[in-house]
């Protein structure tokens, strides 16, 4: 499976709105009536969003003064005020789309997407600042390659190792043994 870029900031995006306890309706319809008066195709990998716990707002232009925001269901403007702008794992550039973006799903090790980089795989800076892949460091501890090695090998610590391995582990499926008596009926 394959997803853009800006998809995956999307996606992010969809998770911290739900978290915050936007309803999945008032995504839904900011997220159509931005592509139609706005046509922007990823609407929720925008800089100018924001929310105010209940709507999603939308900056407006303000010549330098502090910013005023615009409810996007109703297109009632100027909103003091808001709650949450953007996202903190998303790196945006000038142009208000995003750039890169934290994968939170790793919780002791900062991993990023960049499109520029590593050809937009995710990566993990090590000490001597070379990028590198977490599949790469999956694929070794797969492979039976102790922590402490991958780590030398790659200038990051132990503990990295295990934080960028976590998420790909699944838990071992618990499967109950039947007893004889299970096929029994009474």
């Amino acid at each position: 499976m394959t997803i853009t870029f800006a998809g995956l900031v999307e996606t992010h995006m969809l998770r911290e709105l739900r978290q915050a306890g936007l309803p999945l309706q008032a995504i839904e319809d900011a997220a159509v009536t931005l592509r139609s008066k706005l046509d922007r195709h990823h609407p929720l990998a925008w800089q100018g969003l924001a929310h105010d716990g209940r709507d999603l707002l939308i900056e407006l232009a303000t010549d330098g003064r502090d910013p005023a925001w615009e409810r996007i269901r109703d297109s009632q403007g100027g909103l003091p005020g808001l709650v949450r702008r953007g996202s903190e794992a998303v790196t945006w550039a000038p142009d208000g789309y995003p750039s890169s973006l934290r994968l939170v799903t790793y919780t002791d090790v900062a991993v990023h997407i960049d499109p520029a980089r590593a050809e937009g795989r995710p990566i993990v800076e090590a000490s001597d600042g070379r990028e590198i892949r977490v599949e790469d460091v999956v694929d070794q501890a797969r492979a039976g390659t102790p922590y402490r090695t991958i780590a030398a090998k790659n200038g990051l610590e132990a503990t990295q190792i295990e934080a960028l391995i976590r998420p790909h582990i699944r838990p071992p499926t618990v499967h109950r043994r039947r007893k004889p008596t299970d096929d029994v009926l009474l």
